[in-house]
């Protein structure tokens, strides 16, 4: 037997359905034909080869055209091209910093010639790295224009002030006027290398995580009756009217009504209740339920997006796609927003202080680059994404996964656990646990463990209810994780601001955490990450800003006023390498 499904262009209304069913039904050898109004999918059912060309000559005439869904065809899959762009920034930032390092301490041994041939190497390798950089430099300058500039409008603008500057010093040491060899060239390849390394750690992290998209609902395989004879279908090709027949250990492909024979059901996945429940001639059952013992030969009632799992599917899907409370925030572009302007504003102040008080026009544009490069934190660009890619393998490792960056990053901060309970007794069940972010033991969700007090049960609720209560819970302020496994969960799951699952299961789609088994007391594991991951960006943070906020004076010039130090070009490249490096090594340590 062969099933195709086609889609009917143009069909107006039921009488236009009505019609091509019955037009395609006098066809030879179809023996089945639905179509829906709402889809325009018709389902034709033939013994034998359909011919499309005939099919699609009985659509044609009958005022309507025809559009054959393709199936998707075997490619070869191109290998991916490997990127060594961060590679590269490194090795120039690297070879940048050993010729700065040679100059400073050997620029009076040294003859002009080879300081030339340095000063010229120096101002190719940092448009080397700016040729690298070059996406993010130009999306950092157009988005400049906008109301929330982001970390490349940061890298943009310190890099390119730092490059013009050393490119007019560097004039000066060609033609051999130049009195000091100021070149920011190691500090902008920094700055550059730090803020690629970081943007190449998030997409690594990025690419751990597998969004929960919910695609579509396959029914199982189903047994068809036809004339006494039996054939195999896919039971999202059933019809309704269609007899089958399902035997003990199989699930039901369809809703439908008893004809025959009689069993022992398991409707746990649809109902959340797991006691068995006895089926005969005249009862109804449902599909993804599954026959413990017996067989019952069904007629079917309902097919499709009509039976009661796939609408729960539906409903769920409407609820995942509601915006939650655990949205993810872009960490480093806020931070931009604030800097860009701070930092620019100081030091414009600070140039034109020195400026003013020295006369030395030289001084004044130094200490502007100096303050833009020291200022800029190229660590926060990984401050994050090197935490969240540590810490997300660990996860992985445990056999814990994560499909949402942000459900990692803020489920330390759930305040209410709701837990689909599977009780023989008791239909509908699930359990709403009383949570902080300070005493947070899943361990003990299990009523017998909990003091009292700290568990409301809830029952004889439909799984509508029970979301539209996890809802109300949410509005009401509360951060909901909700741990579950069958169909029956899954309006429940895409409600919550979290949604628990075994993987493969059939709630698993709904889910932005998955278990590999079952397994509620790894949700303190979870947890357990979560902290970790606030606990790294804390510390990443701190460090970060802590080398910001020691080169700032400097390059302000406080210290330089009393005869001290200024932020020269290799110790602010020295202070950027540092900081890159701490912050690297403690995302390392978990």
């Amino acid at each position: 037997m062969e099933t195709i499904v086609v889609k009917i262009k143009g069909l107006r209304s039921a009488a236009c359905v009505s019609s091509i069913e019955y037009k395609l039904q006098q066809l030879e050898y179809v023996e089945a034909v639905h179509v829906d109004f709402v889809t325009s999918e018709a389902l034709i059912r033939s013994f034998r080869k359909l011919d499309i060309d005939q099919i699609q000559k009985v659509v044609e005439e009958n005022g309507y055209s025809l559009e054959i869904s393709e199936k998707a065809s075997n490619f070869r899959r191109e290998r991916p091209k490997k990127d060594n762009t961060l590679l590269f920034s490194g090795a120039v930032f690297f070879l940048l910093l050993l010729l700065e390092i040679a100059i400073h301490f050997l620029k009076y041994e040294l003859s002009l010639e080879i300081v030339q041939v340095a000063a010229g190497a120096e101002m190719f390798l940092v448009f080397v790295a700016l040729l690298l950089a070059r996406k993010h430099i130009a999306f950092g300058i157009k988005q400049l224009s906008s109301d929330i500039p982001s970390m490349d409008s940061l890298l943009a603008v310190s890099s390119l002030l730092a490059i013009v500057y050393s490119g007019y010093q560097a004039i000066g040491v060609l033609q051999g006027y130049a009195s000091e060899y100021d070149l920011y060239c190691a500090a902008a390849s920094g700055a550059i290398f730090f803020t690629l390394y970081g943007k190449g750690n998030a997409q690594k992290a990025e690419q751990l995580f597998t969004s929960a998209k919910p695609e579509s609902f396959k029914l199982p395989k189903a047994t068809l009756l036809v004339d006494d004879l039996e054939h195999i279908i896919s039971g999202n090709h059933l019809i309704s009217g269609d007899t089958i027949i399902v035997r003990e250990g199989s699930v039901i492909p369809a809703d439908g009504l008893v004809l025959d024979g009689s069993a022992e059901v398991d409707e746990a996945e649809v109902s959340g209740s797991s006691a068995l429940m006895s089926k005969g001639k005249g009862n109804e059952v449902f599909a993804e339920t599954v026959v413990k013992n017996g067989s019952l030969k069904i007629k079917v009632t309902a097919t499709g997006k009509n039976v009661k799992a796939v609408q729960l599917w539906r409903l769920a899907k409407q609820y995942a796609q509601e915006p939650k409370s655990m949205q993810r925030l872009r960490h480093t572009d806020k931070i931009a927003a604030i800097f860009l302007p701070v930092v620019t504003s100081i030091s414009v102040i600070a140039g034109l202080s020195w400026y003013f008080y020295s006369g030395d026009v030289h001084l004044g544009f130094k200490v502007l680059v100096s303050v833009m490069l020291g200022a800029y934190p190229c660590a926060l660009g990984y401050v994050h994404s090197s935490a969240l890619l540590s810490i997300t393998k660990l996860a992985n490792a445990q056999g814990i996964i994560f499909k949402n960056p942000a459900v990692l990053e803020r489920l330390h901060k759930i305040t209410m656990g709701v837990f689909s309970k599977q009780d023989a007794s008791i239909a509908n069940r699930m359990d709403l646990v009383q949570l902080t972010a300070l005493d947070l033991y899943v361990e003990n969700a299990l009523p017998e463990f909990l003091p009292d007090g700290r568990v409301r049960a809830v029952v004889d609720l439909e799984p509508k209810e029970k979301a539209e209560l996890i809802r109300s819970l949410r509005w009401g302020g509360e951060r909901t994780l909700v741990y579950g496994n069958k169909i029956s969960d899954m309006p429940l799951l895409a409600s919550g601001d979290v949604g628990v699952a075994v993987q493969n299961s059939a709630a698993d789609q709904f889910a932005h955490i998955s278990f590999p088994q079952d397994e509620p007391k790894l949700i303190l594991t979870a947890l357990e990450i979560s902290k970790k991951l606030s606990k790294i960006y804390k510390r990443n943070s701190i460090l970060s800003l802590t080398f910001n906020l020691l080169s700032l004076p400097l390059a302000i010039g406080v210290w330089y006023a009393f005869g001290g130090l200024l932020l020269e070009p290799l110790l602010l490249a020295g202070v950027m390498l540092l900081g890159g490096v701490s912050v690297i090594l403690s995302s390392k340590f978990i």
